[in-house]
C-alpha cells in the first residue's frame, strides 16, 4: 500500500456503507411525513359544522366534548366532564342535565338546534 492511498474496501465495508447511505436518505425523505403536534390556535376552538361542543368553562373555553350526532338524542348520557358553555351546529334540540342520568336534577340547560350559549346555569353533566 501507497502512502496516502486509502486501503480497497472490502465487501462489508461497501455495504455497511451503503445502509447507511439509504438510512439517511429514508430518514431525510420521511422528515415532512412525521406528526406534528397541533398549533396552538389563536382563538377560541371552532366547532365543526354539524357537530355540538360543550366546554369545561363558561364563553367557550378549557376542554371541549364534541357530539357528532345523527338524530336527537334518545338516551341520557353521561358527559366525560362537567360543562358550563356550548355550541350547537347541528339540526338537532339538547337538553343539559346538571346531574348523572339526566334525573334528580332541577337544573337544565336548553341548547336549541343552531345556537349558543355563552353560560349555563350550573355545570352541566348529562345530555338527552
Amino acid at each position: 500500500m501507497i502512502l496516502g492511498e486509502e486501503a480497497p474496501a472490502t465487501r462489508g465495508t461497501t455495504m455497511l456503507r451503503r445502509i447507511r447511505l439509504a438510512a439517511t436518505a429514508l430518514t431525510i425523505a420521511a422528515g415532512p411525513l412525521a406528526p406534528t403536534a397541533p398549533a396552538i390556535a389563536d382563538g377560541p376552538f371552532q366547532c365543526p359544522p354539524d357537530a355540538a361542543c360543550l366546554y369545561e368553562n363558561p364563553g367557550y373555553t378549557g376542554a371541549v366534548t364534541v357530539l357528532h350526532l345523527d338524530r336527537t338524542p334518545s338516551q341520557c348520557a353521561s358527559l366525560p366532564q362537567t360543562v358550563q358553555s356550548g355550541i350547537n351546529n347541528t339540526p338537532y334540540f339538547i337538553s343539559l342535565y346538571d346531574a348523572p342520568g339526566c334525573s334528580g336534577s332541577s337544573r337544565v340547560a336548553l341548547l336549541p338546534a343552531h345556537s349558543a350559549k355563552h353560560a349555563f346555569p350550573a355545570p352541566m353533566r348529562a345530555y338527552l
